[in-house]
């Protein structure tokens, strides 16, 4: 399992569509589209599944090599399709970010 150290989580970029922020947490990248208040189909901040939060979908990206291409290594999108489990600490700071910080 790879070990991932606790990274700043930063916004990087508020996307031209409602709610869509980029963002950066060390060698990681996300993406993630935040509803105005808590939804059903939202990420709960607390248990980090489905169920009363306001980010709708989140996405988190890693660097493949030496190159700039990116790789999905997490996507949730009204419930978790990969990835949760390899990098539950990382996700928690970012929706705990999310919940907290912008918009």
């Amino acid at each position: 399992m790879e070990v991932i150290p606790l990274a700043t989580v930063r916004l990087t970029d508020i996307g031209s569509r409602d709610g869509l922020l980029r963002g950066e947490a060390g060698a990681y990248r996300w993406e993630a589209r935040l509803a105005r208040g808590p939804v059903s189909y939202g990420l709960n901040p607390r248990t980090l599944y489905k169920g009363g939060g306001r980010v709708a979908r989140l996405v988190l990206y890693r660097q493949v090599g030496e190159t700039a291409c990116t790789r999905k290594v997490a996507a949730f999108d009204g419930g978790w399709q990969f990835g949760r489990k390899a990098y539950l600490a990382l996700l928690a700071r970012i929706v705990a970010f999310l919940e907290e910080g912008p918009a």
